[in-house]
């Protein structure tokens, strides 16, 4: 057995360190999920105006910070008792405002924080075996996805194409953020009973013209196609089957041209999802398409245990056809994208704000009590440095991060579940294809899939609120004061671009802040295990798991560790937002390697 610890992982966002078990044959057994950093949000929010909530939360994360603010704003609509009156075009400009942040979040990590593994040097010595085609593959994969200082046997390489044309979309997107917002990251839009500011007819026309403009990255780079075409083809399927029918006929008319001509650039049509599409997956690629190569990635970062997991949205976007206000407990019809939990078989049930709880017996706080419901929740860190160690083990406190859990079941939260509960149709087609051919959909292949579709999901959906539910110079407050927030409570639920995000913030007869509990993505994710030793989704994921690229594919290198790197990426980590004070030791865990 051999400990490979990768201690920092890099190419996230916050401090976060996985220790892993492997045995002989390449395959990760045990896993230990390490939250780094308590940064105390929840203590520093004690105390406070709550109104200010919707400013300092998002100082969580500077790569997140439009959905923690309208998350607390939510959370303050229904503790100033106004959640049910909120104007339309106030909701409509908390969609724009979140809209344009899941285009530049997933762009951020598709491209700059995950893609850059698919240049990793192991997938050159892979594909090389396959001669011309593997080697014309590769050189694409170098081309698009190498990042900024990247080096192969001590040869540098330029970044990639669409690396750095990601950047481009990245700043134009924030800069539309800026134009209603005031700046970004940490806007200053969102109040609570709405938002600060109404759009001009000239604010809307911008940015819409910012959006096209990305729009012509996405058919140049990502697609390869027009986007109206792609979305017509899948996100308005009229049926899974179709959508899926309609990649899969795709993909093949490439190759049809590329096997021959060896060429796999953008020019010839290889966009870069079709590219991953085609030789990311074994079903996919080896199997349905016939190609000699794949990664393997649909082999990687899977559940073994279907009854240990299970898949939770809170929904997000309001419905614009239901006026003005909305009900905090988010119904599955009153969200765009919509709430549900799916079990580990996927059978869908009602979502149940009510059975969301976070374990700490893994975790490094102190309580009498192991499990608690967000409306009693307890943040107090172990102030003993002795009792911060991250090398003891499984049966250990291990992490900074609670650990969620609804009804008891550790939940993955994010793109990929938000596509299934909804049912978009190209994900669930995906879904259908992976069951029906023995393989369980939930992989680091459908989840950048997934990912990379939701884009061309909120795409539609942000043109049509700016060109016909959004009203310039409309309402966007209903008058507030403090006094509303005396002895209350309130709930925000909404959905993070990585996943499922909540907050809950409770006053004293003064009117300031007793409680406040974030339950972030990461929280969900990247948690330890909970009071019953049920490991997070992230370890659940890992345990399994080959740990070399395309299941060991060249053998196994524990110094390069494929499988660690893609499985906890894919869940796109923001330890900043779920660890909400350093550990004091100054002592480095002791580990058998150690990957930088």
């Amino acid at each position: 057995m051999v400990q490979v610890t990768v201690d920092p992982l890099t190419r996230i966002e916050g401090h976060y360190r996985i220790n892993t078990e492997v045995d002989g044959e390449g395959v990760i057994t045990d896993a230990q999920s390490n939250g780094l950093q308590l940064r105390g949000f929840e203590r520093l929010l004690q105390h406070q105006d709550p109104r200010d909530a919707a400013l300092l939360s998002q100082r969580i994360c500077g790569v997140c910070p439009v959905c923690h603010g309208i998350t607390a704003a939510n959370a303050l609509d229904e503790l100033f008792g106004v959640a049910g009156e909120v104007p339309k075009d106030a909701l409509m400009m908390r969609n724009v405002q979140q809209g344009l942040n899941y285009i530049a979040s997933h762009a951020a990590h598709i491209y700059v924080l995950w893609g850059p593994d698919l240049a990793n040097p192991a997938y050159h010595d892979i594909l090389a075996k396959y001669g011309d085609v593997g080697n014309a593959v590769w050189k694409e994969l170098q081309g698009r996805f190498a990042p900024l200082i990247y080096q192969v046997n001590g040869t540098s390489y330029p970044a990639g194409s669409s690396y750095l044309g990601a950047i481009v979309e990245f700043r134009r997107l924030h800069e539309a953020i800026s134009l209603i917002a005031a700046k970004m990251p940490h806007p200053v839009l969102q109040h609570v009973g709405g938002v600060v500011y109404s759009p001009t007819v000239a604010d809307i026309g911008q940015i819409f013209s910012y959006v096209s403009k990305t729009m012509e990255f996405v058919k140049a780079f990502t697609l390869g196609i027009s986007p109206d075409t792609w979305i017509a083809n899948t996100y308005r399927a009229s049926s899974p089957q179709k959508a899926a029918d309609f990649v899969l006929n795709h993909l093949q008319e490439l190759l049809n041209k590329s096997l021959t001509s060896k060429d796999f650039s953008h020019s010839a049509g290889w966009g870069d999802v079709p590219l991953f599409a085609a030789f990311g997956s074994e079903l996919i690629g080896e199997k349905l398409l016939g190609l000699p190569i794949s990664m393997k990635m649909d082999l990687a970062g899977t559940y073994k245990d279907p009854d240990k997991i299970g898949f939770l949205s809170y929904g997000v976007f309001f419905k614009p056809e239901n006026g003005d206000g909305y009900d905090p407990t988010s119904p599955a019809d009153s969200r765009v994208i919509s709430s549900g939990y799916m079990n580990g078989h996927f059978k869908l049930e009602k979502f149940d704000y009510k059975k969301i709880s976070e374990s700490i017996s893994h975790s490094f706080y102190i309580d009498d009590v192991n499990d608690r419901s967000p409306w009693n929740g307890v943040t107090v860190p172990e102030g003993n440095p002795d009792n911060i160690d991250y090398t003891k083990g499984s049966e250990s406190r291990y992490s900074w991060a609670k650990a969620p859990h609804y009804d008891g079941i550790p939940c993955e939260v994010g793109p990929l579940v938000r596509m299934i509960i909804m049912g978009e149709p190209l994900v669930t087609g995906l879904v259908k294809t992976f069951q029906d051919n023995g393989y369980y959909p939930v992989n680091n292949y459908t989840r950048m899939i997934a990912r990379m579709q939701e884009i061309l999901v909120v795409v539609p959906e942000l043109i049509k609120w700016l060109t016909q539910d959004l009203q310039a110079g409309g309402k966007v407050a209903v008058y507030t004061d403090l006094s509303m927030a005396k002895s209350s409570t309130g709930m925000g639920l909404w959905e993070a671009p990585r996943g499922a995000l909540g907050h809950w913030v409770a006053t004293g007869s003064d009117s300031m802040v007793t409680l406040y509990q974030a339950v972030v993505p990461s929280t969900w994710n990247l948690a330890p295990r909970n009071s019953q030793g049920v490991p997070s989704p992230v370890e659940q994921a890992l345990i399994g798991t080959k740990i070399s690229a395309a299941e060991n594919a060249l053998g196994v290198d524990y110094s390069n560790p494929l499988g660690i790197l893609h499985t906890v990426r894919a869940y796109d980590p923001c330890l900043a937002c779920a660890v909400h004070t350093i550990d004091k030791t100054g002592k480095h865990p002791d580990h058998t390697i150690k990957v930088l």
